[in-house]
């Protein structure tokens, strides 16, 4: 195995997850005792239930309590605290595979880049139910690129489910953005978009590494059409966000929510021939959440 780096920082960023998070400091610390242990991280965002505790059985592990809500708060707290020189972010539910930090270790040192992202592959509990639509599992956190490391360009993304960011460059973008990604009950997203172009704008590059393979899981709950829905309409309400965001004219949104209300007509009467069968009306309904999510968050812009 290569010699672990000086000053690596895993952080893992958590709320009112103690028992999945035990799980994943579990997995991880098996491969930290392997070799010189970086510096591990806790970071809870307002946890109300058992995390702390879970965190005090692990002596390996800082505990930091970050107080205001929303896990680009949490993210940029982690940036703070940490004290290497590369900052690797693993979710609170995802099982680092054998191998993974090692991975980690020979990209940062062979690769010139300032972000490094890792395989994520879904770990259902029970098996995957066949209705559910594939192109939209980037939305439990999937993130498969193949099987062969290459470096990414401007048109790309990266979920920070599983990435390592060199720790200067976060600090010279101001980390992530707070008004994007999740916040309590809010699903808006956008946040790892953001980073990722501002990364690109910066000239910094970015390399896919499938070799630092996590697991991500998918509990029942989150395998319902209903949470599906709901995702897609926070994934629509985060777009205007990222493409223009607050402060245009009042005109610019009113036309927004017209070509809102125009794609989702649009959307219904392309799935219109197969509204017969169940799995049209299913895709029909699916787009038409993500749109109102789109109208949703223009409405909210236009009365700002």
């Amino acid at each position: 195995m290569s010699q672990l780096l000086p000053e690596l920082s895993i952080a893992i960023c958590t709320r009112n997850r103690a028992a999945l998070l035990k799980r994943t400091l579990t997995a991880l610390l098996a491969q930290v005792q392997l070799s010189a242990e970086p510096e591990i991280l806790v970071v809870d965002n307002g946890s109300t239930d058992q995390t702390a505790s879970v965190v005090a059985t692990f002596s390996q592990v800082r505990y930091v309590m970050e107080p205001h809500l929303g896990i680009a708060n949490a993210r940029n707290r982690a940036v703070a605290e940490s004290g290497g020189r590369w900052l690797i972010y693993l979710d609170d539910d995802a099982l680092p595979c054998i191998g993974w930090l090692e991975a980690f270790q020979t990209a940062i040192a062979k690769c010139e880049a300032a972000c490094l992202l890792g395989r994520v592959l879904l770990e259902w509990e029970g098996s995957r139910p066949q209705w559910f639509p594939q192109r939209y599992e980037t939305l439990l956190s999937s993130y498969d690129l193949g099987e062969t490391a290459h470096e990414l360009s401007a048109g790309g993304y990266l979920l920070t489910t599983n990435t390592a960011f060199k720790r200067s460059t976060m600090l010279a973008l101001s980390g992530f953005k707070p008004h994007l990604g999740h916040k309590g009950k809010s699903l808006l997203g956008g946040e790892d978009n953001d980073i990722f172009n501002r990364l690109i704008a910066h000239g910094e590059r970015i390399w896919y590494v499938p070799k630092a393979l996590a697991l991500h899981w998918v509990p029942k709950e989150r395998q319902t059409f209903r949470w599906l829905a709901k995702r897609l309409f926070w994934d629509g309400a985060t777009q205007p966000l990222l493409d223009y965001g607050a402060g245009q004219p009042r005109r610019r949104y009113l036309r927004e929510m017209g070509r809102d209300v125009r794609r989702a007509v649009r959307l219904v009467l392309a799935h219109y021939r197969r509204w017969h069968m169940v799995e049209g009306r299913r895709e029909s309904a699916l787009a038409v959440c993500q749109q109102m999510g789109r109208l949703w968050m223009n409405l909210r812009l236009l009365c700002r």
